[in-house]
């Protein structure tokens, strides 16, 4: 069984998923009812689910053609935001989350 994916989709999800914990960070300082880490990993699966039907609606959008390997792409944006965390973002991922959660500076987190 092969799975071909479009490689313009899935460079701009990879791409964008890179940057989504910098987003998935906010989100948890914002909605102050996500406190819990289940919430918070609930959070971080459905962006990533939301990133990659932005990036299949915009592909269909733009060529008129479904992708029959979506759940693959789905997959491997939840993959990407994860691995981004993980290994790149987590540091200033974590100090964003506390900017907006207390209101310090981010410049001062970072350090």
């Amino acid at each position: 069984m092969n799975i071909e994916l479009p490689i313009i989709p899935a460079g701009v999800l990879m791409l964008l998923a890179l940057f989504a914990p910098y987003v998935i960070g906010a989100l948890n300082g914002v909605l102050l009812f996500i406190a819990k880490p289940w919430q918070k990993k609930a959070l971080a699966i459905a962006v990533a689910v939301v990133l990659a039907v932005l990036v299949l609606a915009f592909y269909y959008l733009y060529t008129g053609d479904a992708l029959p390997e979506w759940p693959v792409l789905v997959l491997l944006a939840v993959v990407v935001v994860q691995a981004s965390y993980a290994l790149i973002t987590k540091p200033t991922a974590s100090a964003v989350e506390r900017h907006f959660t207390s209101g310090e500076t981010l410049r001062r987190d970072i350090r």
